[in-house]
């Protein structure tokens, strides 16, 4: 258990358990005995604090608000012993496209799959036809009866689900609104936010109704090939094809199609069956999103600013159209349809951290070598090679290439790139660079074993020490920014006097300070007290400033 988290009901802290020792450890094996033998909820276990966590949007509305539930540390102890019993049983049973709160898994692995997908569609100028779907309050949602029945069939014993039933029956909430609490009120359903088996419970039903959804739905998912006896060099003749339909990251849900047909029918299956089984699709969340692609001449060429008319979808879900978007967030990554990459400046934040503007013309190279930081070139090159390996070493539980290692190295064996389609860099293009930039020879080798692949690629990223005189250079820069301008305000335009605020420097307040009397003021306030204190106006005329 982590230290320094808000207890539950009883106020017994993690800390607190910490600091106890061997006493306290024997103490709580004979409560945690007592319970298993017994299948009895401790009286303060079943008593749940209910906090409001701000997602975004406007603040007066309850729907952009979570409820977290501060539960007691003992119970969330014992529930730990549940979850140790269960999850590896459960983790092999679970579909590969299911990533969330599972080990050596994260939302990189999906964000990854989604935009090499992307990449991949089309570099070959492929439709591609995607859904991001979201559920409304799915955990709260979760029909209890139900869930334990599907826990049966996935193979975990009468007894632990029991204890599971235990953890939920009776339970209770009270909501604690700037440091008081309400009446408590009984929950029947869904399962707690904060509670420890808490995702893994709900990854086991999710994981029945998507296998329902695949089963019904009967659609196929986009198709990729990679090589069968070299796996990183496929040929025509010899590789193994494999599709990708749908992107799990706990209820966070991206059906992928290659016509749109098939999304339409995985969509209203997906709402068929998850009505069915206790969950509701919040339309309005949700959204389809279409690959752009461009039309093609006669010979295979691409057509620029000539897109292929996509077909109209016009999905209604209760009475709501799903939209159809051009930029989506999954995961918190932006995502979108015609893949132009993020624009921004890459030393935007080294900048804001030293207080450096554009304006103080400080070139790039002066703020890497007194702040001490790499280029982000390298930094780039780094991490990529970093997540490279890492997918290279990436298996399933069956010991087989997990699907981000297939999609890293998968190809169209069949199909022809098409001409005139731009100078576009791959993924796969970049990597190379970056070997090749790191001076790797034998990478097939070499990325397998992490910690000599880390030496490798951390190499050129070598971190220095901050110079000693940062705020003096970064001063002098200023002061030479700001005689500059004058002087080219007074050269351009004939002009014998300026402003005040183009000769002083802020301080680190981000304030002016009066030249006559030290007084520290805000940009308007010390264009007006110049004009009453003498001694600033002894100094404004010697300086020609109005």
């Amino acid at each position: 258990m982590k230290s320094r988290k808000d207890p539950g009901n009883d106020e017994i802290t993690a800390d607190l358990l910490k600091a106890g020792g061997e006493p306290v450890i024997k103490w709580l094996h004979e409560i945690f005995s007592d319970v298993w033998k017994q299948e009895e909820m401790v009286g303060e276990w079943n008593l749940a604090i209910l906090i409001k966590l701000f997602k975004k949007g406007d603040k007066q509305l309850c729907d952009n608000y979570r409820g977290t539930s501060l539960l007691s540390v003992t119970s969330k102890l014992f529930s730990r012993i549940i979850l140790n019993r269960i999850q590896l049983l459960v983790n092999r049973q679970l579909l590969e496209a299911q990533s969330g709160f599972r080990s050596n898994r994260s939302t990189i692995d999906r964000i990854f799959i989604l935009k090499l997908c992307m990449e991949k569609r089309r570099e070959f100028n492929k439709p591609l036809f995607m859904c991001f779907i979201d559920i409304t309050k799915a955990y709260d949602s979760v029909n209890r009866e139900l869930l334990w029945k599907i826990c049966r069939q996935y193979g975990i014993s009468e007894k632990l689900v029991n204890l599971l039933k235990m953890l939920h029956t009776n339970s209770k909430a009270k909501v604690k609104v700037n440091g008081e609490f309400s009446d408590s009120f009984e929950i029947n359903n869904g399962v707690m936010q904060g509670g420890i088996p808490s995702p893994i419970l709900f990854n086991i039903l999710f994981d029945f109704i998507i296998r329902k959804v695949i089963e019904e739905a009967d659609v196929t998912g986009v198709q990729f090939s990679y090589g069968r006896n070299d796996f990183f060099h496929g040929t025509k003749e010899k590789y193994l094809n494999f599709d990708i339909l749908t992107l799990l990251y706990a209820d966070d849900v991206v059906a992928m199609c290659e016509t749109s047909d098939d999304l339409e029918i995985f969509i209203e299956t997906f709402e068929k069956i998850t009505q069915e089984y206790g969950l509701s699709m919040n339309v309005k969340k949700t959204c389809i999103m279409t690959l752009k692609q461009l039309k093609v001449d006669q010979n295979n060429n691409i057509i620029h600013n000539h897109e292929v008319d996509q077909p109209y979808f016009d999905i209604n879900i209760r009475n709501q159209k799903v939209e159809t978007v051009n930029f989506f967030t999954y995961l918190g990554c932006g995502v979108s349809r015609d893949q132009k990459p993020d624009e921004g400046n890459q030393h935007k934040c080294l900048r804001i951290i030293i207080g450096v503007n554009l304006g103080d013309r400080m070139s790039n190279d002066k703020i890497l070598e007194i702040t001490g930081q790499p280029p982000i070139e390298t930094i780039i090159h780094r991490n990529r090679l970093r997540w490279f390996g890492h997918a290279n070493r990436m298996m399933n539980s069956d010991n087989e290439p997990s699907v981000v290692k297939k999609i890293t190295f998968s190809y169209f064996p069949e199909e022809k790139r098409p001409g005139n389609n731009g100078i576009r860099k791959r993924w796969e293009d970049k990597v190379k660079e970056d070997i090749e930039h790191c001076q790797i020879k034998n990478w097939r080798k070499d990325s397998l074993n992490r910690d000599h692949w880390r030496e490798l690629i951390n190499k050129n990223v070598q971190n220095r020490p901050v110079h000693q005189n940062i705020k003096e250079i970064i001063y002098e820069y200023k002061r030479r920014a700001v005689n500059g301008i004058n002087y080219d305000l007074a050269a351009s335009h004939g002009v014998t006097k300026i402003k005040v605020t183009e000769v002083l420097v802020k301080n680190t307040n981000n304030h002016y300070v009066c030249p006559g009397c030290g007084i520290q003021f805000k940009p308007q306030g010390i264009t007006n007290h110049v004009k009453a204190c003498v001694n600033a106006q002894v100094w404004c005329k010697s300086n020609k400033i109005k």
